[in-house]
């Protein structure tokens, strides 16, 4: 893997609107026009290693899958109430647009049979991401401005067949990951709450930011069943990554000098290095795909995502007298159930479409403008038109309807002893549009 890539796919933008959590299941156009329904079934291209590694033994010679996905949300919010830790209007616009931003996801994989038990292969995907911007001086500005996480997963696989149309499989994950978490500084309120002449809270307003990443590690298992009848079952496991996150934490001063004149006299919101420990969750899939009638497929997914592991995000600063930056989660494991079908048109063209059920894990007590997830129904169609005999080319379309969802945060909570009090609505829905090329080899 050559470094220049790497480099290219994590600075590429991602969005936290296309599944639950910071979840993203883009790794395959096909998939994406089925809803996920029975992916971790199916094994028509390289790019379903994603899914189930067991999908490595899905070809006769080998073959290559580029897809490339771009996301299209749509976002708003109306806050009700936004005040300063001191209890005062914090002001500014409460009712922000477009946050969620637009993205492209690239996804790359490779097979390669080796003889008739054993396969190899490789994926290059990006299954988890977020991205959140905010305006500068909005209501919540002490909560989030901008809040992006990238990772890039480089999963090496090996299957064997125990039988024929039985298929186990592992592989090994590497991964990515870099993130940059930033807001405004209630310094006013800070310099009041020290009895600092002329502090004012709410006007006074630094900014902090914070960018680490760092690698981890961990393993994925899959098997995958071709039985009579028509019937394919596929399952696979993806283990838990903990990443250990290394960078800087950055302050930026208010324009009064109070700020400047804290950080002389206490070094507090000085420069320095920061930590944090982030666990990108275990995820178990279930795929099915039934044939029937000569030309109709039925497929379903049933996926379950340990998002527990999330407990909360906690910035630790190398200068000892920075408090740590505590932002609580405790997240819930969350589903994913999809039904679809496809329809094989002709010789050349197969049609497919499918809907999902996608089950937030972020608890109303804990949600924030960083991450404004909600439960969300999917509804997608697709194509796979076979240009070539050797090539084929594939698009999809998807639209998530996502729940509209109510933020209450208190100055009170764990970690929010500078951010205030904001309660309020936010909703979204997301586009989403994907293309892919599949190339095949004897």
């Amino acid at each position: 893997m050559r470094r220049p890539l790497l480099v290219a796919l994590c600075l590429l933008p991602t969005t936290p609107a296309l599944a639950a959590g910071f979840g993203l299941r883009e790794q395959s156009t096909e998939a994406m026009g089925e809803a996920y329904a029975g992916a971790a079934a199916t094994a028509s291209d390289a790019g379903f290693m994603a899914y189930n590694p067991a999908a490595a033994a899905g070809t006769e010679g080998g073959d290559f899958a580029l897809s490339v996905v771009s996301i299209m949300p749509g976002s708003s919010a109306n806050y009700t109430t936004a005040l300063t830790a001191a209890g005062t209007p914090a002001g500014g616009d409460a009712r922000p647009k477009d946050f969620i931003r637009n993205a492209i996801i690239p996804d790359i994989a490779i097979r390669q049979r080796l003889d008739d038990r054993w396969s190899v292969g490789v994926s290059v995907s990006v299954p988890w991401g977020l991205s959140t911007k905010y305006p500068d001086g909005w209501a919540g500005r002490y909560y989030a401005l901008g809040s992006k996480l990238a990772t890039v997963n480089i999963t090496p696989v090996i299957a064997y067949d125990l039988a024929p149309g039985f298929t186990i499989a592992g592989g090994f994950q590497a991964q990515y990951a870099k993130g940059t978490l930033s807001s405004a500084v209630d310094i006013g309120t800070l310099g009041a709450l020290n009895a600092i002449p002329g502090s004012v809270p709410g006007a006074m307003d630094g900014s902090a930011t914070i960018g680490a990443s760092g690698w981890g590690y961990g393993y994925t298992l899959g098997v995958r069943a071709a039985l009579e009848d028509g019937w394919t079952l596929g399952w696979s496991y993806r283990s838990v990554v903990h990443h250990t996150l290394n960078g800087i934490w950055r302050f930026g001063m208010d324009n009064f000098g109070l700020g400047a004149g804290i950080r002389g006299a206490t070094t507090l919101l000085s420069d320095t290095s920061a930590r944090a420990k982030l666990a990108t969750p275990a995820e178990m899939q279930f795929g099915l795909r039934k044939s029937f009638m000569d030309r109709w497929t039925l497929l379903a997914t049933a996926d379950w995502t340990d998002w527990s592991s999330f407990k909360n995000l906690t910035a630790v600063a190398g200068n000892p007298a920075q408090p740590n930056d505590v932002t609580v989660a405790n997240w819930k494991s969350s589903w994913l159930v999809s039904a679809g079908a496809e329809y094989a048109a002709s010789n050349d063209v197969i049609l497919r479409g499918g809907v999902a059920l996608d089950q937030t894990p972020v608890p109303g007590s804990t949600l924030a403008p960083r991450i404004p997830d909600a439960n969300r129904t999917w509804v997608s169609l697709g194509a796979t038109w076979q240009a070539a005999p050797d090539m084929d080319l594939k698009l999809s379309y998807g639209h998530l309807f996502n729940d509209t969802r109510t933020v209450s945060q208190s100055a009170a909570a764990t970690g929010n002893a500078l951010r205030g009090t904001l309660i309020g609505n936010t909703e979204s829905s997301v586009d989403v549009l994907g293309l892919a090329l599949a190339y095949r080899w004897q």
